[in-house]
């Protein structure tokens, strides 16, 4: 758990950091600096990787894409985003993205309420940490069981 401070300041790719695959993301904002109201996370991601397509009904997405090109998927939506732009996602609404290259992709990301996600997020790495991992030793984390435990559905 992260502890609340009056003040913080990241460079690009600093915050509380997590490695998932070729993943990397840093909080820069926790729930417990915002009293529970948001947590912001910078997603730096290769071109290729992502998010398949899920729902969650317990908090809302912002995302604002800072460099690269993403391909999203909001319901039946498919939308090309690039630097500057911004896409707002309702809770429970089934979405998706993928980075799309040639550039490393950066994006800033908002939940809200704060939270869930940042222990969504902690539970995934902790699952692909071998020294770290509750799994039997060799076998995969299991992504879906994980999602469930932090009410997010995968849908693909």
């Amino acid at each position: 758990m992260i502890e609340k401070s009056k003040f913080r300041h990241f460079l690009p790719g600093q915050g509380w950091m997590y490695q998932l695959g070729r993943i990397s993301i840093a909080f820069k904002t926790c729930a417990a600096d915002s009293g529970g109201a948001y947590s912001l996370l910078e997603a730096i991601e290769p071109p290729g990787s992502g998010a398949g397509l899920h729902r969650h009904p317990h908090f809302d997405e912002t995302f604002f894409i800072c460099e690269g090109h993403y391909e999203f998927q909001v319901g039946d939506n498919t939308l090309k985003l690039g630097p500057g732009e911004t896409v707002f996602i309702v809770r429970g609404t089934p979405h998706g993205f993928k980075s799309l290259g040639p550039e490393v992709g950066r994006q800033l990301i908002i939940s809200a309420p704060g939270g869930i996600f940042e222990r969504f997020i902690e539970s995934v790495a902790t699952a692909m940490n071998p020294g770290r991992s509750t799994a039997a030793p060799g076998s995969p984390p299991d992504f879906a069981a994980i999602a469930h435990k932090h009410g997010i559905e995968f849908m693909g």
